[in-house]
């Protein structure tokens, strides 16, 4: 069955209608029905792969699933045309996005193949939910961040890398070892500025494995880019490095110059205002206590 719901993450507002059991992770984000910055549209269609015409193959965005595909109208480049193509399989896409180019338009479109698992069904629209948030929030001083976010004393911490480097290991030591230490998010969470500057940091229904749907926002208290080594070491970052050691774990339309100029101004308030850090480190209890008695002063 079919369904319409309203949610609201970091202060934004949008919609969707799609299968029931899709939105479970949503529900805590739930609100009523109001002026949206996107409405998605999932529709289920029986003859995907369709002709793509006049779109063509611009690239397949990562090498592992779930896969990503972008599409360009080559017919006429000026209308700024773009599809999404989703899958967990490698061969072709289960699902197509239609993002209108104009962003004050906000009805999107996932036409989704019939006969296609449940749980390829979701990765693909949560995966739009989640482009689609970043295509219409990064204009508004908010960032989508692949991070583990931990809170102490009232403050998000948030842990970067690359896969495997050991953010959710570091957020559970300090859940086991740093008393009053929970955890906000395992993936994905949101950053939004306040008027003043202040950057706060946000749950989503977007957490990665770990069912971890909170929605509560705190300011954000420090950044910590994590490399796994044989000994523990910390480092303050500051101006070019700490811009480029927290960029990477931002997520972003790169073929979009005008999002990434945005995307690339929030960043450069994000670090001007919260302390930035480099933990080289085992996955052990010291590289924990090292960690937060370093960055919460």
């Amino acid at each position: 069955m079919m369904i319409e719901k309203y949610f609201c993450v970091a202060g934004h507002l949008f919609g969707a209608r799609c299968p029931d059991w899709v939105l479970s992770s949503y529900e805590p984000f739930e609100v009523p029905k109001g002026e949206c910055l996107f409405f998605l549209e999932v529709m289920p269609e029986d003859n995907l792969p369709v002709e793509l015409s006049p779109y063509a193959q611009i690239t397949r965005c990562n090498e592992e699933p779930p896969y990503l595909w972008l599409y360009e109208n080559k017919v006429n480049p000026a209308l700024d045309e773009v599809l999404f193509g989703f899958s967990l399989q490698e061969g072709e896409p289960a699902a197509l996005l239609e993002i209108p180019a104009d962003p004050s338009d906000g009805l999107c479109r996932l036409k989704v193949r019939r006969r296609t698992t449940r749980s390829e069904v979701d990765c693909c629209i949560n995966n739009a939910m989640m482009l689609l948030f970043t295509r219409y929030t990064t204009l508004k001083e908010t960032l989508m961040i692949h991070s583990s976010v931990t809170v102490f004393e009232g403050k998000g911490y948030a842990f970067l890398g690359k896969s495997g480097t050991g953010k959710s290991t570091h957020s559970s030591l300090w859940l086991k070892y740093i008393e009053g230490t929970w955890l906000l998010n395992d993936d994905n969470p949101a950053i939004r500025l306040e008027p003043d500057g202040t950057p706060y940091i946000y749950g989503t229904p977007w957490s990665g494995k770990t069912p971890c749907y909170k929605n509560e926002r705190v300011p954000l208290g420090a950044i910590v880019r994590l490399e796994q080594a044989p000994y523990n070491k910390i480092t303050r970052l500051t101006g070019l490095d700490a811009f480029t050691a927290f960029l990477p774990s931002c997520s972003s339309l790169k073929w979009k110059r005008q999002l990434e100029d945005a995307l690339c101004r929030t960043v450069e308030t994000v670090v001007g205002k919260v302390g930035v850090w480099h933990l080289e480190c085992l996955p052990d209890e010291a590289a924990a206590r090292l960690s937060n008695g370093s960055i919460t002063k």
